[in-house]
C-alpha cells in the first residue's frame, strides 16, 4: 500500500515536472517571439523611413509641381507670390514629418493680404498643402471717381497697396475717393477709423435702402456719399455722424417725389436738413415750404 502511494506520488511529481518545462518553453518562445518581432519591425520601420515616399522632392516643389506642394485660400494673393517665399526657405532633408514648416509660415504672414497660414504635411508621396486665410477687404481707395483703385483697406485696418489690385468681386467692398494728402491719409488708419466710416456707410445703407456707390473723403470736412440714386453732402465724420445719418430714412421719400433733379442731400448740420436742387436744369414749379428759404434749397 505505501509503495503504491509512492509510486503514484513519484508520477505525479515527474508530470508537473514535465509541464512546468514545457511552460518554461513556451515562455522562453514567447520571449524570443516577442525580441525577434521587435528587431523586424525596428529594422522594417528604418528602412521604411528611408523610402522617398517620406521626403519632398526638391526638383518638384522648386517649380511648385502641384503633386508636392498644394495651395488653397488665395484670392487676393498672387500664387507665384506664395511659391517665391517657399523657395526662399532652405528645407532640409528630413522625412515629412519632421519638417519643421515655421519659416514657411512666418514668410508668408508677411505678404499684406494674408492673416493666417496652416500647412498641413502629408506622406506617401511627402507633400505639403498651405491652407491661406487672408484678410477681408472692405474699401478700395481711387484718387477720382473714373480711376481704377490703386490700393485697398480690409477690415482689421491693414493697407493693401496696387500689385494686388484688382480685389476680386467676391468681396464686398466700397469705393473711397480720396488723396490720402488733405488730412486723411489712409495708409496710416487703423481699425478703429475703418469700424468708424464702415458703420457709418451700413447705416446709410440701412436708414436709405440703397447701396453707397462711392464715400468721397477728398475733403475730410466735407464728404460726400453717392447712393444708388441720391448724393449726400454730409460733412465731417465726427460724433454725430450716425444721428445724422438717420435723417436718410425720412429724407430720401420726400427727395424722390420732385420733378426736378436733385444736386444733393444737405445732411452737414444737427438741426437742419436740406435738398439742393440743380441750378443747371431748368427748375418744376415747386412751392417753398418756407418764404425765407431760396428756390433751390429746400428744408426737408
Amino acid at each position: 500500500m505505501g509503495q503504491e502511494y509512492y509510486r503514484r506520488r513519484l508520477k505525479a511529481n515527474k508530470m508537473r515536472r514535465l509541464i512546468a518545462s514545457r511552460r518554461a518553453a513556451i515562455r522562453n518562445f514567447r520571449i524570443l517571439l516577442r525580441l525577434f518581432l521587435i528587431v523586424a519591425i525596428a529594422v522594417f520601420g528604418l528602412k521604411a523611413l528611408k523610402l522617398p515616399g517620406w521626403y519632398l522632392n526638391q526638383d518638384l516643389l522648386a517649380v511648385a509641381d502641384g503633386r508636392v506642394i498644394k495651395i488653397e485660400g488665395n484670392v487676393i494673393t498672387p500664387k507665384y507670390k506664395i511659391v517665391d517665399l517657399v523657395r526662399q526657405v532652405e528645407l532640409p532633408n528630413v522625412q515629412i514629418f519632421r519638417l519643421d514648416t515655421t519659416e514657411i509660415e512666418n514668410n508668408l504672414l508677411k505678404l499684406q493680404p494674408i492673416k493666417k497660414v496652416y500647412i498641413r504635411r502629408l506622406w506617401h508621396p511627402a507633400r505639403i498643402n498651405i491652407i491661406i486665410e487672408e484678410r477681408t477687404p472692405v474699401f478700395l481707395i481711387t484718387p477720382a471717381l473714373n480711376a481704377e483703385p490703386i490700393s485697398a483697406i480690409t477690415t482689421d485696418g491693414v493697407f493693401i497697396d496696387r500689385e494686388y489690385m484688382p480685389i476680386s468681386p467676391k468681396f464686398h467692398t466700397y469705393k473711397i475717393v480720396t488723396y490720402g494728402v488733405r488730412g486723411d491719409d489712409y495708409e496710416k488708419w487703423n481699425k478703429s477709423r475703418v469700424d468708424e466710416i464702415l458703420c457709418l456707410t451700413k447705416a446709410i445703407e440701412t436708414y436709405g435702402g440703397q447701396r453707397v456707390e462711392y464715400i468721397d473723403l477728398r475733403n475730410p470736412n466735407d464728404v460726400y456719399i453717392k447712393l444708388e440714386k441720391f448724393l449726400i453732402r454730409f460733412g465731417e465724420i465726427n460724433d454725430t455722424a450716425l444721428k445724422r445719418a438717420k435723417w436718410v430714412a425720412t429724407i430720401l421719400p420726400e427727395a424722390e417725389k420732385f420733378k426736378q433733379k436733385i444736386k444733393y442731400i444737405d445732411l452737414r448740420w444737427d438741426d437742419a436738413h436740406y435738398i439742393k436742387l440743380d441750378e443747371s436744369v431748368p427748375k418744376a414749379p415747386v412751392e417753398p415750404k418756407k418764404e425765407e428759404k431760396k428756390d433751390d434749397e429746400i428744408e426737408a
